[in-house]
């Protein structure tokens, strides 16, 4: 297979959906930097792509919920000559509980790492992408960016953030060679939805039989931003559902995403759900 210019960057790539990205990118001959806190599997990772598809696997453990880590991360592509063509920014966690409940440095580390760590790093390697006059970006967002998502507060405003930043940003590069592309999975088959279900959604609103295959959620992912568009939601009926919500009053949506995320008893410890 002919080699592809440049490096696919994979946050949020020892699991879910970014390592079915780095495995479908692999496939199409991009060299890739895989991204995430677990270096072990990154190795592993690394390891198993090479043998499969002869492709450069680099691996950076680092945790982006740490201010300071996106330039840290720049500065490793730096220090070892990789041309970031592709920058994936998956890696995202929520907390599922009352908002009240949550621990602040937690949140703080939330907000870094869903917003702060993609603002900052879509800047560094936009950068150099218009620059080169070449690149994509896909930054991944949630349906839950298109509601309040009550039990869920801070996380759903962090994904309609990226969503905005994203689509705003792709206008901004439009005419400067480089592509911005946002993608918003609902309930997929992930280790973040797994956590979900401990919590017991009163409705069952994220139960196994629902969700998205994720190799399928990294593929429309993939075609997404190579292809250069600007927005999907994944499945017809989160579409529905989403764009429903723009033609009800606010206070409506508000209270019919309180019933769909409502725990099935009580009053909800918060509780951190990992990387989609």
């Amino acid at each position: 297979m002919e080699k592809k210019n440049g490096v696919a960057l994979i946050t949020g790539a020892s699991s879910g959906i970014g390592l079915e990205m780095a495995r479908l990118l692999a496939k199409r001959g991009y060299d890739l930097l895989l991204v995430s806190r677990n270096a072990e599997r990154l190795a592993a990772l690394a390891e198993s792509l090479q043998s499969e598809s002869d492709v450069a696997a680099h691996i950076c453990a680092i945790d982006l919920a740490k201010a300071g880590s996106a330039r840290d991360l720049f500065d490793f592509t730096k220090e070892r000559g990789l041309e970031v063509e592709l920058l994936i920014n998956n890696a995202g966690v929520g907390h599922f509980g009352e908002h009240l409940s949550v621990d602040i440095e937690s949140a703080q580390a939330m907000l870094q790492l869903n917003i702060v760590s993609v603002c900052e790093l879509c800047s560094l390697f936009g950068q150099e992408m218009r620059t080169r006059k070449r690149g994509r970006i896909l930054n991944i967002a949630s349906t839950a960016a298109y509601q309040p998502t009550p039990y869920f507060a801070a996380y759903g405003a962090s994904k309609s953030f990226v969503l905005n930043f994203s689509e705003a940003l792709a206008k901004e590069l439009e005419t400067q060679g480089v592509t911005v592309s946002c993608l918003s999975p609902g309930p997929t088959a992930t280790g973040f939805f797994d956590a979900m279900d401990e919590r017991g959604i009163r409705n069952g609103h994220f139960e196994k039989g629902g969700r998205h295959d994720a190799r399928r959620v990294a593929e429309i992912g993939v075609d997404l931003m190579l292809a250069g568009k600007l927005s999907k939601i994944v499945g017809t009926v989160n579409a529905m559902r989403s764009f429903s919500g723009r033609l009800a009053p606010r206070a409506v949506v508000a209270s019919v995403s309180k019933r769909l995320m409502q725990p099935k008893q009580g009053s909800v410890v918060w509780k951190e759900s990992g990387s989609r």
